[in-house]
């Protein structure tokens, strides 16, 4: 299998570092377009490929014989490669956020649904956890009675809060912004094990801890001389190899929020909200679950989760039952090699169904565009209107009510 790769990142890394073993095809990563000739050679040293380098990722994927691509360039660069490669029929890995504007979002989906053949494969690595697939089959089994409400909360640490003011991401007219460019995975996963959509959101967001501050009054494992920026996934020799060297401060004036708190309504009646903070003691990633017939408390980092059920008779015992979730080697709490399996499968030829597929990418990216306007304006923003912008009159997950079907759909 010919892969082309357009953009020499350690997300990519994390891709090719997860090819399964049992896979018959020989997959060779034959063409790599970066403008960076630092960064192709470390990354095909890094994978132990022999590639031929380019500098443009549209000609490679025009004029190169290949069986598959993957995109995972800055976040305001996917649309035009992704749109190339759907032209060709190649199956195709794409980097989440999908795009940054509604304009890009619009191409992707018309090129998708012009597709000679192949599909798109969106790197929501959440909805591939262990984790987040158990929460999802323990709401879908009933055992939670009528979900009600749901609390969710994505909380950064030090390595991970530096990390967004790292290189092009702390410029959000390239990343898009905060809630597109790190919690778009939230907001996806959150409809993901809720088989439902969001249809109204409201969000307050601001820089508090960082604004402009004289050195005195700014911690010092904030500085960009720290260097403390870490991700949680790739080996130790990726992360370094790979690594964005320019680290802002986050002091300086960015337009990134250093805490965002959202709430949502869903298709379904659920309401949820979402939290999103930095500059924490370490980093989270969590939620409970309300139903009328047990709560559920999940936590990935603790790989964990507790549910709590009443007394069927009204009385005061409450049952407790406690799972601990088993994952893989890989980064994302395992998730990383469930959706390499995924897809190199799919890019081989197998009949495979992705958890996420590019309406879903579109979706999400939607949502995180609403919360960003309402945490400007102060107003809740209608999700309707902005998929109609992109999808047309009829989204692929609506019917003519505004009930979706599931959110696990391959579209």
């Amino acid at each position: 299998m010919r892969v082309g790769l357009v953009g020499a990142s350690q997300r990519a890394s994390a891709y090719f570092a997860n090819v399964p073993s049992d896979i018959e095809t020989d997959i060779r990563l034959t063409s790599l377009a970066d403008p960076d000739p630092g960064r192709r050679e470390a990354f095909a040293d890094l994978v132990g490929a022999a590639p031929q380098f380019l500098d443009d990722g549209i000609s490679m994927l025009r004029d190169h014989d290949l069986d598959a691509a993957v995109v995972a360039t800055p976040n305001d660069q996917h649309a035009p490669y992704a749109v190339e490669a759907m032209h060709r029929g190649l199956p195709l890995l794409l980097e989440k956020p999908v795009a940054t504007t509604l304009e890009d979002l619009a191409a992707l989906w018309h090129a998708e649904q012009a597709r000679p053949a192949g599909r798109t494969v969106v790197g929501f690595v959440l909805r591939y956890t262990p984790f987040y697939e158990r929460v999802r089959e323990i709401v879908r089994s009933g055992r939670l009675g009528e979900v009600l409400a749901v609390q969710a909360d994505e909380n950064l640490g030090t390595g991970l809060t530096m990390v967004q003011y790292q290189g092009w991401r702390q410029d959000v007219t390239r990343s898009g912004g905060w809630m597109l460019e790190k919690c778009c995975h939230d907001l996806d996963v959150l409809g993901y094990v809720l088989d439902s959509r969001p249809v109204r959101v409201h969000s307050m967001a601001s820089a508090l801890a960082f604004r402009p501050r004289p050195d005195s009054e700014q911690l010092p494992r904030f500085r960009p001389s720290a260097g403390t920026g870490e991700i949680d996934y790739g080996d130790a020799t990726a992360r370094e190899v790979l690594r964005e060297t320019v680290q802002h401060s986050p002091y300086a004036p960015s337009g990134l929020p250093d805490r965002q708190v959202a709430t949502l309504e869903f298709a379904s009646g659920v309401l949820a909200t979402f939290t999103a903070v930095m500059a924490q003691p370490r980093t989270t990633r969590r939620l409970r679950i309300f139903g009328t017939e047990g709560l559920l408390e999940g936590d990935i980092g603790e790989r964990r989760i507790d549910l709590s059920f009443p007394d069927p008779a009204g009385g005061a015992d409450v049952t407790r039952e406690h799972e601990e979730i088993e994952v893989g080697t890989s980064g994302h709490q395992g998730g990383d090699e469930v959706l390499g399996e995924l897809f190199w499968h799919l890019a081989a030829g197998e009949d495979r169904v992705p958890r996420a597929g590019l309406a879903d990418g579109i979706d999400a990216v939607l949502c995180a565009m609403a919360l960003q306007e309402s945490a400007r304006t102060g107003q809740g923003i209608e999700i309707a209107p902005l998929r109609e912008q992109v999808f047309g009159s009829g989204a692929p997950f609506a019917g003519p009510t505004g009930a979706e079907t599931s959110t696990g759909s391959a579209t």
